[in-house]
């Protein structure tokens, strides 16, 4: 059977170098000719001169159109029957586009890979979070009771363990919005991404309309590397987009008595729990290996956490994850993967700092 042809499609802000090593990597991941657009956000000429030299479709966008719009510019451009949408600060591994591609079948109308946050595919990055009325009413009821939150903190461990140790492609509610790879005429019959998003949901509001037309695969075969909000650290008002996405996302699905609601019972009266600095760089693990995870992550809440399988007693955190993070600090938990009960917890300094 003849492959379909394909497109990538990059929304870069800001991020020329790392666009450059997105594209080099894709078309090192597709086995097929891969037609590669971008869709610059920057406006910024010396940002355009980048990415001028690429043998790729480039599109200047003549103001900062954020993602969903970026992707309804680019869309237009895209000749591929698939389309494979990414940030830029994404690094395809092996055949990860052939497989993604792969995974696309009547009644699949999109797929996206295995993340990872290390060059050497050890730190698994979490899954997505679909965004459920249940899952926001129970972070409500967290921040309310403290027994409620601890059951709900170790059931969400355990669900990331689950997460990290498939091996098998299987359907999803969500997948990240980092590489999103989509049927072309399932993309048409939902039509374009919601830009009243100023920064994150888009993806999770598109996909949700997907629900009645098509199924969404996560394939854990098709592994890349993201370096976890790089991109989207470029913009200095980030946190803020979040919290009016996020907002105009619940009033869209689950209405303005909701939405005030949140706005009533959202602020979080437990502060993180203390941690003592560690000595040195290596996490020491003191029980046996196979009852723990590793989980790291640039806030103390562990709201959104990387995981690591160890292979040893001591894990030391990647070069390049300390690279990558913009901050001083990393904090480290061990998880016991049976009941994600929390078993220890420290705080990393980046070395040198």
């Amino acid at each position: 059977m003849a492959k379909r042809e394909r497109s990538l499609l990059i929304v870069n802000f800001r991020s020329a170098e790392l666009a450059r090593e997105a594209v080099a990597s894709a078309r090192q991941a597709s086995s097929a000719p891969l037609q590669v657009v971008i869709v610059d956000n920057s406006c910024d000429d010396a940002e355009l001169a980048r990415l001028r030299d690429l043998d790729v479709l480039l599109i200047a966008a003549e103001r900062n159109l954020g993602y969903a719009g970026g992707i309804n510019r680019g869309v237009e451009s895209c000749g591929g029957e698939v389309i494979v949408i990414a940030n830029p600060d994404v690094v395809f591994g092996e055949g990860s586009i052939d497989r993604l591609a792969a995974a696309l079948s009547e009644g699949i109308g999109m797929s996206g890979p295995a993340l990872f946050w290390d060059i050497g595919h050890e730190w698994h990055l979490p899954p997505a979070d679909p965004g459920s009325m249940g899952e926001k009413l129970s972070e409500l009821a967290a921040l309310r009771s403290s027994s409620w939150r601890a059951r709900r903190e170790r059931a969400r461990a355990r669900r990331r363990v689950r997460f990290w140790s498939d091996s098998s492609t299987r359907r999803v509610d969500a997948i990240s919005g980092a590489v999103m790879c989509v049927d072309r005429a399932v993309l048409d019959s939902i039509g374009t991404f919601d830009e009243q998003y100023p920064l994150y949901f888009e993806e999770i509001d598109f996909m949700r309309r997907m629900h009645g037309i098509s199924g969404i695969a996560y394939v854990p075969s098709a592994q890349c590397r993201h370096l976890y909000n790089q991109s989207a650290s470029m913009d200095g008002a980030a946190s803020l987009k979040y919290l009016q996405s996020e907002y105009l996302y619940y009033r869209k699905w689950y209405g303005a008595r909701f939405v005030s609601l949140v706005g009533r019972f959202g602020r979080d009266p437990h502060p993180p729990l203390f941690a003592p600095d560690l000595e040195g760089s290596a996490i020491p693990i003191e029980e046996p290996l196979d009852e723990v995870v590793v989980e790291l992550s640039p806030s103390a809440s562990f709201d959104s956490a990387a995981g690591h399988f160890p292979q040893s007693q001591e894990v030391a955190v990647p070069r390049e994850i300390w690279s990558d993070h913009r901050g001083e600090t990393l904090h480290a938990r061990l998880i016991d993967r049976r009941s994600g009960r929390e078993r220890r917890r420290f705080r990393l300094r980046k070395p040198g700092v």
